[in-house]
């Protein structure tokens, strides 16, 4: 067994475009909530293992049920030869709480295959966040939380208002805020928001003035599936 060491080049393709000749090398695909690594592939008799990492950069961590990562059942080589994933289950191992490890078979049917020159696939990643009413604890010391696929940044408590950014994996439009004190929930008199897709930038007034730490409660208006696919080409 040897352990074959890759560079990764990920193509950025415009729809409606030619595939640029220039390469940037790179060894990860990073968004706004996960880093994605191809680790290595090890090489065996007729076929490799190819090991991936999916690592949080979101306060909050990562648990198995928050991304379903799903791997070619084909891989192609440059030259024509072909590998066929033959395990139905991933297996799926935790580094730590920011980190989970994935691990896929590849099998060649022909005898004595061996990885050479370019290797080409993609790799599809699909958040499982789904849930209508998302809360978080919001106070001034806390500026960079995210829960169930919603990231707050920029999160501002002064007086009457509430400010802060917001990005999540489904869209924004019809998005509701409001905030719980002492059992009641409680709607902002005037909300002044910049929406695109899946971000927004508010202002929220209300009647009374805020507390240092309030219950903050969004509603999701639309849940839409959210796929990301991560092209790789690994040279050998």
């Amino acid at each position: 067994m040897r352990i074959i060491s890759v560079l990764i080049f990920v193509f950025i393709t415009l729809g409606g475009c030619q595939q640029p000749d220039t390469k940037d090398v790179q060894n990860i695909y990073e968004n706004s909530y996960i880093k994605v690594v191809i680790d290595e592939i090890v090489e065996v008799e007729n076929g490799f293992f190819l090991t991936v990492t999916l690592e949080s950069i979101t306060e909050g961590g990562i648990n198995k049920n928050d991304y379903a990562v799903a791997f070619p059942s084909q891989i192609i080589l440059a030259n024509g030869h072909e590998f066929y994933k033959i395990n139905e289950e991933q297996k799926t191992e935790f580094v730590n709480d920011e980190k989970v490890m994935i691990r896929e078979f590849y099998l060649s049917e022909s005898e004595n295959q061996k990885l050479a020159g370019f290797l080409s696939f993609s790799l599809y990643v699909k958040p499982t966040f789904n849930k209508k009413l998302v809360t978080f604890e919001i106070d001034g010391n806390r500026n960079n939380v995210m829960s169930d696929g919603i990231i707050l940044t920029n999160i501002d408590l002064k007086d009457n208002y509430l400010r802060l950014n917001l990005n999540d994996v489904h869209p924004t439009k019809g998005m509701g805020v409001t905030i719980e004190l002492e059992g009641e929930r409680i709607y902002p008199v005037v909300s002044r928001t910049e929406q695109n897709l899946n971000t927004m930038k508010g202002e929220f007034e209300f009647a009374q003035p805020l507390p240092e730490t309030i219950l903050l409660m969004i509603s999701r208006a639309n849940l839409s599936e959210t796929i990301w696919e991560l092209p790789f080409t690994l040279e050998f």
